[in-house]
């Protein structure tokens, strides 16, 4: 009987661990802006990007979304599916370069086709989402560093 436990018990253990590598690691990192502290979820690849926040009812306070692009461009964003209003930070490279203040959550009748469309107004390959007032209440301005210790593996 013991045998029995111990063998399921590294069955278990070893299941564990092989659906923990194929998920690989969670991306979930801290980065620092104007000397405050966020925790950020990544969206490397296009499927993240796409699905960004829409669905959650909420993100936690302190936490953003970091969007990452292979290239500096021209990135629109819509808030298809979002239920909460957000700030938008435009990054180039480590630098916020555009802020959008408040961005709102569509209406019933736009929640899954929005009109509106947000975009930094010069290239970036970054853009950080956060709790719709954070930027403003931390003092968060175009030209603040983004302190970001992050290995990014785009997929």
């Amino acid at each position: 009987m013991t045998l029995k436990k111990v063998i399921i018990g590294l069955l278990i253990i070893l299941l564990f661990w092989t659906v923990r590598s194929l998920l690989g690691p969670k991306q979930d990192r801290k980065i620092f802006i104007a000397g405050k502290k966020l925790s950020v979820e990544l969206a490397t690849t296009q499927a993240q990007r796409e699905k960004g926040l829409s669905g959650r009812e909420s993100l936690c306070r302190g936490c953003g979304l970091l969007f990452v692009f292979d290239q500096l461009g021209i990135y629109p964003f819509w808030m298809r599916r979002m239920y909460f209003d957000i700030d938008i930070l435009w990054l180039a490279g480590d630098e916020i370069v555009d802020i959008t203040y408040g961005a709102k959550a569509p209406s019933a009748k736009e929640f899954d086709r929005p009109k509106i469309f947000y975009q930094g107004k010069v290239p970036i390959d970054r853009v950080l989402e956060v709790n719709a007032g954070w930027a403003e209440k931390n003092n968060i301005k175009i030209g603040d560093k983004v302190i970001n210790r992050l290995r990014v593996d785009h997929k």
